[in-house]
């Protein structure tokens, strides 16, 4: 039976090696099936030091060997085998480094032991030698198998490590014992515990607080590239323990923040990013602007004073720096999107980056919205961004019953969870957001139905909380000025939306000044009965939740009170503009700046259509004057956010049909422009195609419209390929919150319009058109060859770089799995090609494939599965870049061994590697068919190349 420190030492420094690994991976299937691979590994570490360590122990006494095997499960232990490994990372002779972690390493093991100095010392550098051969082997192992060696830190990263051990090392020279630290943090986690246990849900009837776990659903982080709709999926947690650096960017009301809450509970209860405890520390970014911005108070400084301040536990000298530096601590910086004023966003994005390169072994998370995110991101070397995916019918279902399970119901309700469900699935994209969704209940549970359009729903949820929710809940108490609250609310939020640059919260004293003064006039004509009346506004807002909430102090102590969920603020600011805009010529004046920033997107969207109930054809002649302004407009940037702004609009509004038209006409020229090349083209990328998607979003009346003007019938002669694409690749643009209809629709849509517009002509100038001819089956591969070559069939691109939605660009990648035509069409196309390329001389292409999937599975048809293969094989050589060697194979090609994909694809690289006989393929023949088999075979053995000459 293994000796427990042994079994401690190696499940540590074997996992620390994993950790250090994880950062450095690529994103996508590659990256998912390298961290199993690590993973699996990791749990095969093995002890080789068990001698020295077992002398360094033979005169320890039992109730010593306790105290030695405690401190190698807590949490400074584990953060000295990351640092540890680490080091085995680093370029050139880490001795010196190793000598400030050693040295570290026997002060830590001092306090906990208590033992003589000679005992320590030898305890020590055997513990502290077996730690470094450990992780070392097992850095270089992964390396070795998980192709990934020459990725390494950069040298910012680096001293970065070098600079914290230092800290560290003189943090621990000058402490004398933990014992303050030690109570710091308990006392900080239990404090966490009990104020964020519970929670008060404010769309429930109950006003009693619930258990935090009653009402949440675990989440789905998503991470790497889209391949085909799929994407790696993650827990919170464990996505945390692996890459150290998280952000996670959401939609507004998507749970970012209670995500963040619930792994400040988790880590505070003990399930944090390591066996051993842990303390959160959490930071409401909004807050923390508010203090740099006064006084230019540091993170740590600003930790103080809230641990203090909220948590009723003051931290000792040192504490938190402790925490921080010995893998302690779990750090949440909460709402970065919240920072609208763009130079104060980047101090603290700057701010937060020289936190972590400070602490380079604190597990951080950082939470932000995802629009707007890249205009200030953090830096990618050091985060890794994660996506928090929209609740799918399971989490939506899981989250109903456990909403309903809150409400008292009266008799003869029966299954509300069900007719719920079913009454609000046409509108999915609403219930797969958690706050629509919460809102959406209560909505029902008190009407008994679903409005059918977003400012409908928005609505009708404004009303039930304001006019009918304390009566729901039997409380009788008056609001102040009855008639004029709302509107007070829309003044208020207005005011608060334009703000933002400033913080966007009011202090209860400011909030009351605000109000008395829009009273004075409006309703009141004496100043003490509208401070009075105002006060009592206040009060009304402050007591509940789904209002108002405290969201921190100001640099004077005074309490910030703002909107508790910006859905809300946006929609009581819309309704404000309208109210103050007579016509679309003074709406659009006032949105116009906010319009050309792409800021205020939902509430400029809600505005139009509020505009447009109360005027009639108002939102007809807001874009008009819109698209004339883009027209008019010389920067890019500007003019594809107004255009797109208004194709937008289509998802939520019916438009006239020669206005509906001009939209189109105007993202078209607007796509083609930047498919030339434009300044900023990521940024653009992003704009133009959520405009794409707002029109393959539209409603039903206006689809033909929009076809016909995609196909340009009356003015044919006029099109190229380029200009027409987008009317054969509409299904591209769906976003994934669309419902099945419209889906089907543009798929449909796609094939008949591709049967109209690729022509002998178009197929013969140009080569995407071939290629999409090809796959849509109104083109045989033999013609697509003999007018292009054989390189129609693996270039790039395929797709108009503004509909791509997956990393599959080419007619092989495509056949791979299939989304144009069926399965069965598709084996039959996937045939014509597999007989055409295989009947071709070698080399097919003039450059290397751009792109490299793994495939886990391959179909069970076998023209397709060996499309799936090929494609493989294209990417092997992309990313072979160095010649083969007399091994057969490259460094590169050596790398993949083992990492998880397909039995077939891991055979084809070792018997290309010389490591397996050619015979062991023979299992897989009947996979892809006899013919692409034996040429497989012929590239596996390093007789052909597709992409450079062959090598015989």
């Amino acid at each position: 039976m293994a000796d427990p420190i042994t079994s401690s030492v190696v499940s540590a420094a074997g996992s620390a090696a994993g950790r250090v690994m994880g950062p450095m991976l690529l994103g996508g299937a590659r990256s998912r099936l390298e961290r199993r691979a690590i993973k699996k590994r990791a749990s095969h570490a093995e002890f080789h030091g068990a001698d020295e360590v077992d002398a360094a122990l033979v005169d320890i006494s039992a109730a010593d060997r306790e105290k030695i095997l405690s401190f190698t499960q807590s949490a400074e232990f584990e953060n000295m085998c990351f640092e540890v490994a680490i080091a085995g990372c680093m370029p050139g002779d880490p001795d010196n480094h190793l000598t400030v972690l050693k040295e570290t390493f026997e002060i830590s093991l001092r306090r906990y032991a208590g033992m003589e100095d000679a005992n320590i010392r030898l305890v020590a550098g055997a513990l502290f030698a077996e730690i470094v051969a450990i992780s070392w082997r097992e850095v270089k192992r992964h390396q070795a198998e998980s192709g990934i060696g020459k990725r390494a830190f950069t040298p910012e990263i680096i001293s970065s490590y070098v600079a914290s051990a230092s800290r560290n090392a003189e943090l621990h020279r000058r402490l004398t014992n933990l014992a303050a630290v030690d109570h710091f943090s308990g006392q900080l986690s239990r404090q966490c515990t009990k104020i964020h246990g519970r929670i008060r849900p404010a769309q429930t009837e109950s006003g009693a607080r619930v258990p935090f776990e009653s009402l949440y659903v675990e989440p789905k982080l998503t991470t790497g590239d889209k391949r085909h709709g799929r994407e790696d999926s993650f827990n919170v947690r464990e996505l945390l323990k692996q890459v150290t650096r998280l952000v996670v960017l959401g939609d507004p009301g998507g749970g970012k923040t209670t995500l963040a809450l619930k792994l400040a509970l988790d880590v505070a209860r003990g399930l944090g990013t390591v066996p051993a405890l842990q303390t959160p520390l959490r930071v409401v970014l909004r807050d923390y602007a508010g203090h740099y911005k006064a006084k230019q108070e540091s993170i740590i400084e600003f930790l103080e004073k809230q641990s203090k301040a909220d948590y009723s536990t003051p931290a000792p000298e040192g504490a938190i720096e402790y925490l921080l530096l010995n893998g302690r601590a779990v750090v949440i910086f909460d709402g970065l999107d919240e920072l609208t004023d763009t130079s104060l966003r980047t101090a603290v994005v700057d701010m937060v980056e020289a936190f972590s390169h400070a602490y380079p072994t604190t597990p951080i998370l950082v939470t932000s919205r995802r629009v707007g995110y890249e205009m200030a991101p953090l830096d990618e070397t050091l985060f890794t961004v994660s996506h928090l995916s929209p609740f799918d019918s399971n989490q939506q279902e899981e989250y109903v019953n456990k909403w309903f399970s809150h409400v008292r119901r009266s008799s003869g309700e029966g299954d509300m969870t069900g007719r719920f469900l079913v009454e609000a699935s046409h509108a999915s994209d609403l219930t797969s957001n958690p706050l629509m969704l919460g809102l959406m209940c209560a909505l029902y549970r008190g009407e008994g139905y679903i409005p059918r359009n977003r400012p409908d729903l928005y609505r009708r949820c404004s009303e039930f909380l304001f006019e009918r929710w304390d009566a729901s809940r039997g409380i009788t108490t008056p609001k102040p000025f009855e008639r004029g609250i709302q509107f007070a609310m829309f003044s208020l939020a207005l005011s608060m939306l334009r703000n933002l640059d400033g913080g966007g919260g009011m202090t209860e004293r400011e909030l009351i000044r605000y109000t008395s003064d829009y009273l004075l006039g409006q309703q009141y004509e004496d100043r003490d009965i509208s401070d009075a009346a105002a006060e009592a506004f206040v009060k009304y807002c402050r007591g509940r939740a789904w209002v108002l909430t405290d969201v921190g102090t100001n640099p004077c102590g005074e309490r910030i009170y703002s909107f508790t969920h910006r859905t809300f603020l946006e929609y009581f600011s819309a309704r404000q503009l309208v109210r103050d805009s007579g016509d679309s010529v003074s709406l659009y004046r006032e949105l116009r700046s906010h319009l050309v920033n792409e800021s205020w997107d939902v509430t400029a969207q809600l505005a139009v259509q509020f505009l447009d109930e109360r005027l009639g054809d108002a939102a007809n002649d807001f874009v008009i004057l819109a698209l004339q302004d883009a027209n008019d407009v010389s920067d890019f940037k500007q003019k594809a956010a107004l255009i797109s702004f208004c194709a937008r609009l289509l998802e939520f509004m019916v438009l006239r049909p020669t206005v509906v038209r001009q939209v189109v006409r105007a993202l078209q020229q607007m796509s083609g422009e930047l498919e030339v090349g434009a300044k900023n083209p990521r940024r653009n990328l992003v704009s133009i195609s959520s405009g794409w998607s707002g029109v393959s979003m539209c409603a039903p009346e206006s689809r033909s419209v929009i076809v016909d003007e995609l196909l340009g019938r009356d003015r044919r002669d006029r099109f190229e390929f380029d200009e027409l694409q987008f009317a054969i690749t509409m299904a591209q643009s769906v976003p994934r919150h669309a419902s099945v209809e419209t889906r089907k629709f543009w798929k449909e849509q796609d094939k008949e319009n591709a049967r109209e517009v690729l022509l002998d002509d178009l197929t013969q100038a140009n080569p995407r058109a071939a290629a999409l001819a090809v796959l849509y089956g109104l083109l045989d591969a033999v013609r697509g060859v003999e007018m292009h070559g054989p390189s129609v069939m693996t270039a790039y691109s395929v797709f108009p770089r503004l509909a791509q939605r997956t990393s599959a660009h080419n007619v092989i990648s495509e056949l791979a799995y299939p989304r144009l035509v069926t399965p069965e069409e598709a084996d039959r196309i996937a045939g014509e090609v597999l007989n055409v390329l295989l009947s071709a001389p070698t080399p097919w292409m003039a450059e290397p494939q751009k792109f490299l999937i793994y495939y886990t599975s391959l179909s069970e048809w076998p023209n397709l599965a060996a499309c799936a293969v090929l494609s493989w094989m294209l990417g092997v050589e992309m990313d072979a870049d160095e010649p083969m060697g007399p091994e057969g194979g490259s460094e590169e090609e050596s790398e993949f061994d083992g990492i998880g994909a397909h039995k077939f694809l891991i055979c084809l690289a070792r018997v290309r590697q010389r490591k397996v006989p050619e015979s062991s393929l023979e299992d897989y023949r009947t996979l892809v068919g006899s013919e692409f088999f034996d040429f497989a075979s012929k590239w596996a053995r390093g007789e052909l190349s597709m992409s450079h000459p062959d090598s015989d």
